[in-house]
């Protein structure tokens, strides 16, 4: 019996093959992580396919991530960044600047000072009216419109712009925020990301006055260099700033406080507007200006739309409908005839005065005050909030 079981044994050992379990193990993973390999790379594909597609068709409201830059565009100017200013420690002494009106006190009303005698225009031709103008509608999700006075052309730019814009000072990118995205959409292009987590209640993307950077809301004021894509933060100083816009030489940076008191910072001093805001006791009729708009050349002069305190939202849109002197604070009288709805200065300092007197005018002032031209708005336009003023 137990010959038998040897012989047997024997049998079934000549009939079994060696086996290497080393080299059959080398092999199993092998295979293992060929298939890992391809179901990653498939992953990965399909995750940048969907980036690319719809990455800026994002959920409204603010981000709560992290900012961070995205990839960036081409330089927009080859002129000089202008310089941000540096943080100081000190107030300002307030500074000498001329601008194009009177700056003798007027009363301080609850509305407006009384105009000054309208002034007489060298042209009453919409064609003559330098730059482009752009409007908007009131409410959310507002149309954005073009005007070129040269041929009195209309034309929708931005449809359902899903937070507030910023206009280029050339007048041909859009910037704005979807779902905390910051978007720029150049000549009516697919909008380009730059960057996320960003913010635009207390600040509206703004450009610089050469369109090589823009001013923007993430968790505290940043500044985005649009040609490389560079994010950099404000000083500290700047922290509790709303609406940050610059002058137009680029030398000044004028915002807005929580109390809508306006501040200047500029040659490295930063100063408080006189008058305005909640805390000035020279201020008896409570006159706020929460959202400056726009800045003529040198940060002398800020449009602002004009508000007593308890009316005054620094997040309330509307169109500046005063200007204001900012090393005295005084309201500067207008030589328009009718209420002004709307006043924007452009990068080199013209002001254009919207105003309504029966038709709604345009009326454009250079830096010196020499009224250039006052023209009949295009009654299309009846009914929108005036936005930006290019060259």
């Amino acid at each position: 019996m137990t010959d038998r079981l040897r012989e047997s044994l024997r049998e079934l050992a000549d009939t079994v093959e060696p086996v290497d379990l080393y080299d059959r193990a080398i092999r199993h993973s092998r295979r293992i992580a060929r298939r890992e390999a391809t179901v990653g790379t498939g992953a990965a594909l399909t995750a940048l396919g969907l980036l690319a597609g719809g990455l800026w068709q994002l959920p409204a409201g603010e981000s709560k991530q992290p900012p961070y830059a995205l990839r960036s565009l081409p330089p927009a100017t080859a002129q000089p960044i202008p310089r941000l200013p540096p943080v100081a420690t000190q107030q300002a002494s307030p500074p000498t600047r001329h601008g194009p009106f009177s700056t003798s006190a007027v009363p301080r009303h609850k509305t407006r000072p009384a105009a000054s005698p309208a002034a007489t225009p060298t042209s009453r031709s919409l064609a003559d009216l330098p730059g482009h103008v752009f409007y908007q509608q009131t409410g959310s999700e507002p149309d954005v419109r073009r005007l070129s006075p040269a041929d009195a052309a209309v034309e929708t730019v931005l449809r359902k712009a899903p937070s507030p814009v910023g206009i280029s000072p050339d007048g041909k990118d859009i910037a704005y925020a979807a779902g905390g995205t910051l978007l720029v959409e150049r000549a009516g292009g697919t909008p380009e990301p730059l960057a996320t987590g960003v913010r635009t209640a207390a600040q509206a993307p703004t450009w610089s006055p050469d369109g090589g950077r823009l001013l923007i809301e993430t968790s505290t004021p940043m500044v985005l260099e649009v040609g490389s894509g560079t994010l950099t933060p404000l000083a500290a100083m700047y922290a509790g700033g709303r609406q940050f816009r610059w002058s137009g030489n680029g030398s000044a940076l004028v915002y807005a406080t929580s109390r809508c008191a306006l501040k200047v910072s500029a040659d490295g001093l930063e100063s408080t507007v006189p008058v305005l805001g909640d805390t000035h006791a020279d201020n008896p009729d409570g006159l706020a200006a929460c959202r400056p708009t726009s800045v003529d050349a040198t940060g002398g002069r800020v449009t602002v739309p004009l508000r007593n305190i308890g009316e005054a939202s620094a997040d309330a849109p509307g169109a500046a409908d005063a200007v204001v002197n900012t090393v005295t604070g005084e309201v500067v009288p207008l030589p328009v005839a009718g209420s002004v709805v709307g006043a924007l200065f452009d990068p080199a300092g013209n002001l254009l005065v919207r105003a309504r007197h029966g038709p709604t005018t345009l009326s454009v002032f250079t830096p010196e005050g020499k009224l250039l031209v006052q023209a009949t708005e295009p009654a299309e336009l009846n009914g929108l909030e005036l936005l930006a003023y290019t060259r």
